[in-house]
């Protein structure tokens, strides 16, 4: 079966792209892996329908296109042994084209095949070492409208754009560029535009019009700016600013998932959906997990996480800001802020509040090693010479799902597992919310020198594996190099107590 799909897939990939200099093993890899990922994450009992942005909105060639949307499309039924109820827009456009043109179909049909639940959109984007893919399912019916229901996060598919495609990424960039120059000069005009028909000319006429208080004509030509496919982040914020003004926190979520979401990259589209409302903590484990690497997204999302959600504080919500503090900071620093803000005044905001926190954990008023060691875990235990004394979860816990705790005597003999709930909670009704066992709760992990194990959720339901930190008393030399092997960088030796 194996060799079949991967075969498959290599045909419908490269069937058109022979002679291509490409790796076809990995690309088929990249694409069998993103279809494996969502397979897991789709709900198998709703109508799926399958859809690609454009060759304008990606530089990509239209058959390039065309057959990698068909490739995921095997790549899913084969994942899901064809249990997927999956619909190829592409494929149904065909269909409805041949329908008008030779007046043959039942267009009851036609219309019932075109309905689904979930959108399954395939952006691609080319970038210097081949074509980066994200695949997004969005909820398309019911409450959930907009709603993000799978993602396979940002994967690359290793091709030689130039040799195998005609693609110039250098000329992509030019066209950021030329698109910023236009706006710069269109600028300069100082009145409306009549007629306009680019996007720096939608862009300068939203500007114009947001100015004087034209707040619906505004928005007409944000949307049609929008629709043009460039990833400046600047006029979708704007635009959702004066679609809450217009609409209110409820009507905002609506019009974005209806008008606007369906028409920009996903890029931009997860920004969309944060601005219009959704949790932030959606995107908590995907950040953290590396699924999303599109840096403006992070700044934006960093931001509001700093300005609006400080206080959510769990390890699972501290680690995904650290990491994108950090990429937001590097993609500063390294000037490629301007390839996505047009204003870069407006833009500042979000690199000041990544620098803010970063140095808030990193050389502020605790201790450097103290914070570092949150950081690394929010658990930590401690060794006497009976074994496994005292252990904490300075973290808040949801104590209504097991935790579950495993050690082990040494680095080479049998774990022992045992799960646990409020009613051993040491810190059971603390404020803290954290989740402690006492000596008594610890009788079973007599003569262990090794903590293999540590599973909790916290209270956003975010699942924690991080192994806590490791101390221990005075303690014989032998039973010392024992704790310190299993607990490797976890490890912060005899501290004489708890």
């Amino acid at each position: 079966m194996t060799i079949n799909l991967k075969n498959l897939c290599i045909a419908l990939i490269f069937s058109i792209m022979a002679p291509f200099q490409v790796n076809a093993d990995e690309v088929t890899d990249v694409v069998s892996g993103v279809a494996a990922k969502l397979v897991q994450q789709l709900p198998m009992d709703r109508k799926i329908a399958l859809k690609s942005l454009s060759p304008d909105e990606t530089g990509l060639p239209e058959d390039f296109l065309r057959k990698l949307t068909s490739d995921l499309e095997a790549a899913l039924l084969t994942a899901s042994d064809f249990e997927i109820n999956l619909a190829n827009r592409a494929t149904m456009e065909d269909v409805w084209q041949e329908a008008v043109e030779f007046n043959n179909a039942d267009f009851d049909e036609l219309f019932k095949s075109a309905n689904a639940d979930v959108m399954l959109m395939m952006s691609p984007r080319a970038i210097s070492t081949g074509v980066e893919i994200a695949i997004t399912a969005y909820s398309l019916t019911g409450d959930n409208v907009g709603k993000t229901l799978a993602s396979s996060g940002s994967v690359l598919l290793p091709i030689d754009l130039q040799a195998n495609l005609g693609v110039d990424v250098n000329d992509l960039n030019k066209q950021m560029s030329q698109v910023l120059a236009e706006i710069e000069k269109v600028g300069q005009t100082g009145g409306l535009i009549s007629g306009p028909n680019t996007y720096a000319e939608f862009y300068h006429n939203a500007r114009i019009l947001q100015q004087r208080g034209e707040v619906d004509l505004a928005m007409r030509n944000y949307e049609q700016a929008l629709a043009e496919g460039y990833l400046f982040v600047d006029p979708l914020i704007d635009l959702l600013a004066l679609a809450r003004s217009r609409y209110g926190d409820a009507g905002v979520t609506n019009y974005f998932a209806k008008k606007i979401s369906p028409t920009i990259p996903s890029e931009l589209n997860n920004i969309g959906l944060l601005l219009a409302g959704t949790d932030p903590l959606t995107w908590v484990e995907p950040i953290s997990n590396g699924e999303i690497i599109f840096e403006p997204f992070l700044a934006v999302w960093l931001n509001d996480m700093l300005t609006e959600h400080w206080g959510y504080g769990t390890a699972s919500v501290e680690r995904s800001k650290v990491k994108a503090a950090k990429e937001v900071i590097s993609f500063f620093r390294a000037g490629q802020i301007r390839n996505y803000f047009i204003d870069l005044s407006g833009a500042e905001k979000y690199r000041e509040a990544a620098i803010v926190y970063e140095q808030s954990f990193s050389g502020g008023s605790m201790d450097l090693q103290s914070t570092r060691d949150l950081f690394l875990s929010r658990a930590k235990v401690f060794f006497d010479r009976n074994g496994l004394r005292m252990f904490d979860i300075q973290d808040k816990v949801n104590s209504e799902i097991p935790i579950t705790l495993c050690v082990s005597q040494n680095s080479e003999s049998d774990e022992i597992c045992r799960e646990f709930d409020e009613t051993e909670n040491s810190w059971s009704g603390h404020q803290t919310g954290w989740f402690g066992l006492d000596a008594s709760d610890l009788t079973w992990a007599s003569g262990a020198s090794c903590i293999t194990q540590l599973v909790y959720h916290d209270s956003l339901g975010l699942k924690s594996t991080e192994l806590p930190l490791v101390k221990h008393g005075n303690l014989s030399e032998q039973r010392i190099l024992e704790i310190e092997r299993c607990a490797g960088e976890m490890y912060r030796g005899n501290t004489g107590g708890y």
